[in-house]
C-alpha cells in the first residue's frame, strides 16, 4: 500500500512497507521520471506511463521502478493510480493478501530492516525469510541459514529487536511458513 501525501501543493508517493527495494524517502509525483539514489549502487524512479498489461494504450499509471546498478535494466516493482481508496476497499485487499494461497504473504515470514553507515546514510539491509541475509551496497555480505523455527525466533529477537511471546511463537506451528 502506498500513500499519496500533499505538502504545499506538491503530491508525494510514500511507501514504508514494500521492503528492501522500496523507496527510502517520499518521492514527488513528477512526470519527468527523475532518477533518484537508492542504496548505492541502486537507483529508483517513478514514471507516468502505460504498462504492457493495459488493454487501453492511453491509460497511464505511476510506475515505481528499481535497478540494482547502472549495468542492469530497470525492473518494475509496482504501479498505482491516484484514485482514493475507501475503508471497504482496504478490507477486501487485506483479506486477499492475508488469505490467498497464491500470495507470498501466506507462504513465509518476512522482515526487513535498513542498515545505516557511520555517516547516517542507508548502506544496506537485513532481510529475514527462511534465513537472514545482510546486503551492503547491493552485495550479500553475510547469511545465516535456519534449521528450525527456534533459529528464526532467535534471529528475530537478536537482529530485529522483536521479542515474540508464546502465543506469537506458537501461531506459526502447522502453517506452510513454519520451518521444520
Amino acid at each position: 500500500m502506498i500513500v499519496i501525501v500533499k505538502v504545499g501543493g506538491q503530491k508525494y508517493h510514500v511507501d514504508v512497507g514494500f521492503g528492501a527495494n522500496g523507496p527510502l524517502m517520499p518521492m514527488p509525483l513528477d512526470r519527468s521520471g527523475t532518477i533518484r539514489p537508492h542504496i548505492t549502487p541502486a537507483s529508483v524512479r517513478l514514471q507516468w506511463r502505460n504498462i504492457p498489461q493495459n488493454s487501453d494504450p492511453d491509460q497511464r499509471l505511476w510506475v515505481y521502478e528499481h535497478r540494482i546498478d547502472e549495468e542492469h535494466d530497470w525492473e518494475m516493482m509496482y504501479c498505482f493510480t491516484e484514485l482514493e481508496f475507501l475503508t471497504g476497499d482496504y478490507h477486501v485487499m487485506n483479506l486477499s493478501t492475508s488469505t490467498s494461497p497464491t500470495t507470498f504473504f501466506t507462504k513465509m515470514v518476512f522482515m526487513e530492516k535498513k542498515l545505516l553507515g557511520e555517516d547516517g546514510e542507508i548502506i544496506g539491509n537485513i532481510i529475514l525469510g527462511t534465513d537472514v541475509k545482510w546486503r551492503i551496497h547491493g552485495k550479500k555480505e553475510r547469511e545465516i541459514k535456519f534449521e528450525s523455527e527456534d533459529d528464526r525466533v532467535k534471529a528475530i529477537q537478536e537482529h530485529f529487536g522483536v521479542k515474540l511471546g508464546v502465543v506469537e511463537r506458537d501461531s506459526i506451528l502447522g502453517l506452510v511458513s513454519q520451518i521444520k
